[in-house]
């Protein structure tokens, strides 16, 4: 049981990296701006309130890249779990104590 857990987690982790959400948003300048915001080349934004959490960089020509950095369960035994929000990321947990992580597998994208 412990290594079908162990391979569950691995295969989640590698889910979450492969499905990574990134956009640009193209230059207009020597600068970055995206949502009122404006950076200068080489500075980064991290967005860390939920329900999207993502961080920005700004490159040389003023275009700018950016990352989803929360994650988002895409599935989990809804007959034993459920899913709450934690900061950026949802997290799936038992249904009679949320303090419990879910006792099944569970599959989560960043995004």
């Amino acid at each position: 049981m412990e290594r079908i857990i162990f391979f569950s987690g691995i295969i989640s982790i590698i889910l979450v990296y492969a499905e990574a959400s990134c956009w640009g948003v193209p230059g207009k300048g020597p600068s970055c701006n995206y949502e009122g915001i404006t950076l200068d080349p080489g500075q980064t934004y991290e967005k860390t309130t939920g329900p999207k959490c993502y961080k920005c960089e700004c490159n040389e020509g003023g275009d700018l890249g950016c990352c989803y950095t929360g994650m988002i369960i895409r599935d989990y035994p809804a007959d034993m779990c459920k899913v709450v929000r934690r900061g950026c990321n949802e997290v799936a947990v038992s249904k009679t104590n949320e303090d419990e992580p879910c006792d099944g597998p569970v599959a989560a994208v960043l995004g």
